[in-house]
């Protein structure tokens, strides 16, 4: 470990007794690399790489291991057992100091790679105007939730919001106005809503709010906290007097079992309400099935 260190490439390396302390030292820092001999106290290479790789969260981890072997058969089964690579004993300093320094730059190029990929599926899920969901991803989460209703007989309810008159607030007030009044709403919504929730832009001035684990009871005084808060919201204007606007909510829930729904046919009931809402003289809660 001294060449490591002294090749100035390295941060100070920690070193453990046995295996058993550097699992643990792994899972609380989450190294680079891990150098470990074939032969320790305790917990033996081929132990060690077996505990690791059952551990998802550290399998990840490379691990250099220090051997002794020389047959291809025990090299080989290094590799088999989750070893990134091997240094065959007496240890040279400059292949120790060479394989650490790839086995280093590997992980971080993963990694970087791996945000990369995440940046770029959270920007293929998020509406780029309001900041939630899109729809193609409303319609995939929907979908996962009515087949977790159906597995486990949760109920699940779904609200459909309608900014009223907002066609009116473009015209008066230009459309940077309404996409600020789009956001305004959108960031309530996420804010009052738990994190299990998902809110996501339905397409035009329409929001989606998804609720798994409640009733039609819970999604109704929800949808009428949010209806209120949305009414009492002020947005910014040109002239600084600010505008208020509201908005029409419709409800759907299944509570016990219906084979006979999926995605779509939550968005077409909750649609429905939505449509009754709005016909009802819009700033108000409707629930499917309609009633009077």
């Amino acid at each position: 470990m001294a060449a490591l260190v002294a090749s100035g490439e390295f941060e100070s390396p920690r070193e453990c007794a046995d295996g058993f302390a550097a699992i643990r030292a792994m899972a609380e820092s989450a190294p680079d690399l891990v150098i470990c001999d074939l032969v320790m106290p305790g917990c033996d290479g081929i132990q060690f790489l077996r505990l690791v790789g059952g551990t998802p969260e550290l399998a990840r981890i490379p691990i250099l291991v220090l051997t002794a072997a020389e047959d291809p058969d025990s090299k080989v089964e290094l590799l088999e057992r989750g070893a990134a690579d091997y240094v065959t004993k007496p240890l040279r300093a400059r292949e120790l100091i060479a394989r650490a320094r790839i086995h280093c730059r590997h992980r971080l190029l993963q990694e970087a790679l791996e945000d990369a990929n995440r940046r770029l599926y959270e920007l293929s899920c998020t509406d780029g105007l309001t900041g939630t969901f899109n729809r193609r991803h409303l319609d995939e989460a929907l979908t996962t939730e009515v087949s977790r209703h159906q597995r486990y007989r949760t109920p699940l309810s779904v609200l459909l919001i309608d900014v009223d008159h907002f066609k009116r607030v473009n015209d008066t007030h230009g459309h940077d106005v309404g996409d600020s009044v789009l956001r305004g709403i959108a960031s309530l919504l996420q804010g009052m809503v738990r994190r299990a929730d998902l809110v996501a832009r339905y397409g035009g001035e329409e929001m989606c709010v998804i609720l798994p684990n409640t009733g039609s009871h819970g999604a109704a005084i929800l949808a009428g906290r949010l209806r209120a808060a949305i009414a009492a919201l002020r947005h910014a204007t040109s002239d600084g007097e600010g505008i208020v606007v509201t908005a029409s909510f419709g409800v759907t829930t299944v509570e016990t079992e219906d084979t006979a729904v999926d995605a779509a046919t939550m968005l077409r009931r909750a649609d429905k309400a939505l449509y009754a809402a709005k016909q009802g003289g819009r700033n108000r809660v409707e629930t499917w099935p309609i009633t009077g």
